[in-house]
């Protein structure tokens, strides 16, 4: 017998959960971007059916660490998808393929993470909220040593109770793609995700993180920053006062 033909696939560190959905669509894997959602759960809402667990997602039990044991039953499977290139069988479920990048995530935190990270670097964090935190970095800056200043500056920002007040969590409420900035309207949205008008963390993550994003969250770089902003090049200026981010702003986003 002739071995089954495989095809590959990739998810890019960064992608959320409506870019993987047009992604199977595109690939000719899913029907409708609506087939996948029905097995995550749509970005950016609750699962309304918070007892819903999608049985035939979970991977394989042998994976050391159990990261689904702490993600909250209402909440869609954004960020637990594992951003890497893999084989599948020609002709495999959407549930199949899902499946594959779920055990993906499991085996990058139990296999190429340190030794001591299920310990928890960040005090008293789950999984679920470190990967929240690792997406949110992901899509914010872009180099492994802003986003470890960064992830200070908002694990100190979360300790005092302040609004993350993080772009890319509005761009995820509201679907924006391609822009880095938002608009008044845009943060005055009404979504658990829109970290200008709920303080901490949003629900869950906002996009499938990479490794560094989460070692990043994990291990913080100390610094006495509270602001940062990204410029259109991409660089990031931080400013310890609101004064000097009003400036940064003047200075580098005009």
């Amino acid at each position: 017998m002739p071995p089954r033909p495989e095809i590959t696939l990739t998810i890019i560190p960064g992608w959320d959960l409506r870019d993987v959905a047009e992604y199977l669509v595109a690939q000719k894997l899913a029907s409708s971007t609506a087939d996948v959602y029905a097995l995550t759960g749509e970005p950016a809402k609750l699962i309304k059916d918070g007892t819903k667990k999608y049985d035939l997602l979970w991977p394989n039990r042998e994976i050391g660490i159990d990261i689904w044991s702490v993600k909250p039953d209402n909440q869609n499977y954004e960020g637990y998808l594992g951003p890497e290139t893999v084989r599948v069988f020609q002709g495999s479920s959407v549930k199949e393929i899902l499946s594959k990048f779920l055990f993906e995530r499991a085996k990058q935190i139990d296999i190429q993470l340190p030794s001591e990270f299920p310990e928890l670097n960040v005090k008293n964090m789950n999984w679920h909220e470190i990967l929240t935190m690792a997406s949110i970095l992901e899509r914010e800056v872009r180099n492994l040593e802003d986003k470890k200043l960064v992830a200070d500056i908002f694990w100190r920002r979360l300790k005092k109770n302040w609004a993350l007040q993080a772009d890319s969590t509005v761009h995820y409420a509201v679907g924006k793609e391609g822009n880095v900035f938002t608009t008044n309207e845009d943060r005055q949205t009404d979504s658990l995700w829109n970290t200008y008008k709920y303080p901490g963390l949003p629900p869950g993550p906002i996009c499938n993180p990479g490794l560094e994003s989460i070692q990043a969250a994990l291990y913080p770089e100390a610094n006495n920053y509270w602001y940062f902003l990204t410029d259109k090049n991409g660089a990031v200026h931080y400013a310890k006062t609101l004064e000097e981010q009003n400036s940064n702003k003047y200075k580098y986003l005009k």
